[in-house]
């Protein structure tokens, strides 16, 4: 049913389509364009130019006030004064004030506190 309505609607349209002469044909002509002349033009007056460009001499010595430098060596390091007496001795003296710094009733306290952590475990 709808197919029959579309069918019958498109119809006029189609004949009208066939039924128009085309009004033209399309051509397409091909012209030589100017702008190879153009081209040449301008490559030749390149080459005049190029021809006719003489660079300036260099000044002598130009070469040393380049932006590259001569290699130079850094100086070598002073080798380090090391006391190992001195080290060995305030290091020795650090370790001392540590060990004073622990007393015994600073340990027997902590022992008491693991004895009494077992008891309440068992």
């Amino acid at each position: 049913m709808i197919a029959s309505r579309i069918v019958r609607l498109a119809a006029p349209v189609s004949r009208a389509v066939a039924a128009r002469p085309a009004a033209f044909m399309a051509v397409r002509s091909f012209t030589a364009p100017s702008a190879p002349l153009m081209q040449d033009l301008i490559k030749e007056l390149y080459l005049k130019e190029l021809k006719s460009y003489k660079p300036a001499p260099e000044a002598k010595g130009a070469d040393v006030s380049s932006q590259v430098k001569d290699f130079k060596a850094p100086a070598t390091p002073a080798v380090p004064v090391i006391d190992a007496a001195a080290d060995l001795s305030a290091w020795e003296t650090a370790n001392a004030e540590i060990t004073e710094a622990v007393s015994e009733e600073v340990v027997e306290e902590e022992e008491e506190e693991v004895e009494e952590e077992e008891e309440h475990h068992h």
